[in-house]
């Protein structure tokens, strides 16, 4: 079971790297919310409860930010984002074992906050602060196929951040 979850969180992986290597936020989400979904399906099989039910709250989240300009939820985009929020923490109080449950709970909130967000740079900036949350607990559940790449992700997030961001000499918006 170990090896075919190894092998769902690779997939999931190579699928999220690709997502902040587009230019548009619209794509950066899609491939997220696809990632996403292979990684609830490795953290079933890893039995890591914690992360499988926080990349569900992470796969709503992303879904909803996707069509945060639909004019109800332009209408009422503060309760929509807090709302969201409130539910990634509910969902995941709802397994906690240990203060090691709070780190997926962090990495979700700061990865699906950043779609929020309407700055591609922004996006990028946040999510990266995400990462080492979501690496510690990818450790500590052996969910091995994560934890390269969530190292990849930093990686691949610090080239997008120089690509589009600092290379061309992007301000913020």
């Amino acid at each position: 079971m170990k090896h075919i979850a190894l092998a769902v969180g690779i997939f999931a992986v190579i699928i999220y790297l690709l997502g902040y290597q587009q230019k548009t936020r619209k794509r950066i989400i899609i491939l997220n919310a696809t990632s996403r979904i292979l990684y609830i399906l490795q953290y079933l099989l890893l039995s890591a409860l914690e992360g499988a039910v926080l990349d569900v709250a992470g796969v709503i989240s992303s879904l909803l930010a996707q069509k945060k300009d639909r004019p109800f939820i332009k209408k009422h985009f503060r309760i929509f984002v807090i709302g969201v929020n409130i539910l990634i923490v509910l969902m995941g109080l709802t397994v906690y074992k240990n203060i090691c449950s709070l780190l997926p709970i962090f990495g979700v909130l700061l990865h699906t906050s950043a779609f929020w967000l309407t700055d591609e740079k922004r996006i990028r900036q946040v999510s990266l602060l995400g990462c080492p949350f979501w690496l510690t607990y990818n450790l500590l559940s052996g969910a091995y196929g994560s934890v390269i790449g969530d190292l990849l992700s930093i990686v691949s997030l610090l080239v997008a951040l120089y690509r589009y961001d600092i290379k061309t000499g992007r301000k913020n918006r």
